[in-house]
């Protein structure tokens, strides 16, 4: 699909370049914004809520979105949470920090799929601005409030939470950032404006969403033993096990409130030539959010991590892995065997029971 050849334009291009629901307020060039309710965000209204609420007629808004507010286009709903403030921001072995005069601004996004295929969302499409100087997106090494960067391959009704992060002078004033439609246009689906005002200073661990509680549908749950196959493979679920840690000499745990979710997994190559089976190609949604697998450091029930070269004729087993929030409601597995265009091979569906 086209979603991830544009990955590859977007990177050529570089190159070459050397480089949510309350009433309906407006709807303006960018889509529908909207008011998260407080009951969705619990103990989170943001400082500024009150401009939300009264700070403007519906005759005179803004064409931009507030913290704490959700702009709904034709693709996306998306929702800026909140933006916090770092002198530092540290992981298990490494602290990242700014250049002297700096700051981090991480701005705290839940987005969601509201097309009907599945659809890209790519974060090097967000532009961001600060006291309107175009600054550039940052990786950093921690997850502030326990997410990751939003984004990636989301099908049609699912969710991804994460963060956007840049460094900013410490004395700036006003931040905007935008998302635009793809990479050869200059549409804004979505554009929020940030002030030193609008800075959280709680912590938040966000575990609801702001969207509408997600429910699998029942026709994707999977029975321990499905087949599922297409031109290439036949990929079977063999079991599915939640653990509270991993490992006996060793032990791996998992973050403070989640477990471990493991799908174990047998691919046969029905082709006529041989193929690499990649785990790559997986994709996880836990109770409707994209997330990404987990690496262990163990065999599991004797079974290795999922993946490599498979003769034609011949098969492979092993394991993928997710982690999951204690009394997590539904897991999505996906194989998508396709590095270019779409190819969905095998998707299975478990509920917590």
């Amino acid at each position: 699909m086209k979603k991830k050849l544009l990955m590859l334009l977007m990177l050529m291009a570089m190159s070459a370049s050397t480089v949510a629901c309350a009433e309906v307020s407006e709807t303006n060039s960018q889509g529908t914004i909207q008011d998260i309710k407080p009951s969705e965000n619990p103990e989170s209204k943001t400082p500024d809520d009150s401009d939300a609420e009264s700070s403007e007629s519906e005759d005179n808004l803004p064409e931009y979105a507030k913290p704490g507010q959700v702009v709904t286009g034709d693709k996306w709903s998306i929702a800026l949470l909140y933006a916090k403030e770092y002198d530092s921001i540290d992981s298990e072995y490494y602290s990242d920090k700014p250049s002297d005069g700096n700051k981090f601004l991480v701005l705290f996004f839940d987005v969601k799929n509201i097309s009907d295929g599945n659809e890209y969302f790519n974060n090097f499409y967000f532009e961001g601005y600060a006291d309107d100087y175009s600054v550039n997106s940052t990786l950093i090494m921690g997850n502030p409030d326990g997410m990751s960067g939003v984004g990636g391959d989301i099908d049609a009704g699912k969710m991804s939470k994460g963060i956007m992060v840049y460094e900013v002078p410490s004395d700036w004033k006003e931040f905007e950032i935008s998302y635009k439609d793809g990479l050869w246009t200059s549409h804004k689906a979505a554009t929020f404006v940030v002030s030193k005002e609008d800075i959280s200073q709680q912590d938040y661990t966000y575990e609801n969403s702001v969207f509408e509680d997600y429910v699998m549908e029942d026709d994707k749950k999977t029975e321990i033993g499905t087949e599922i196959a297409n031109d290439k493979w036949k990929i079977q679920l063999v079991d599915v096990k939640s653990y509270d840690a991993i490992g006996d000499t060793f032990k791996q745990n998992p973050d403070d409130g989640k477990q471990f979710v493991i799908f174990y997994l047998e691919a046969e190559n029905t082709s006529a030539e041989d193929d690499y089976f990649n785990p790559l190609y997986f994709r996880f949604y836990v109770d409707g959010y994209l997330t990404g697998q987990t690496a262990l450091l163990s065999d599991v029930d004797g079974y290795g991590s999922m993946g490599g070269d498979v003769a034609a004729g011949k098969k492979i087993k092993g394991y993928v892995a997710v982690q999951a929030p204690i009394g997590w409601k539904s897991v999505e597995l996906i194989y998508d065997d396709g590095a270019w265009a779409e190819n969905k091979v095998a998707e299975f569906g478990i509920v917590n029971e």
